[in-house]
């Protein structure tokens, strides 16, 4: 299931929460882990592209030359 994390922060923000509160949130519901960390909306969303990236396998070694 994709999370939506603009639509996911903007309801939070609705319902009260505050906007540290509801981006923190929003990155632990699609699993990025908070801590001590402050996420934005916009490292939340790199972080799932890069994450989506690597799961469809973009990032693994090919053998192949690619030219720089």
């Amino acid at each position: 299931m994709e999370l939506r994390t603009r639509a996911t922060y903007r309801n939070l923000l609705m319902r009260g929460f505050a906007p540290d509160e509801a981006v923190n949130l929003t990155a632990f519901l699609a699993g990025i882990a908070i801590g001590e960390t402050r996420w934005t909306l916009r490292q939340i969303n790199q972080l799932l592209f890069l994450r989506e990236m690597n799961r469809t396998g973009h990032f693994t070694d090919t053998g192949e030359a690619r030219p720089h």
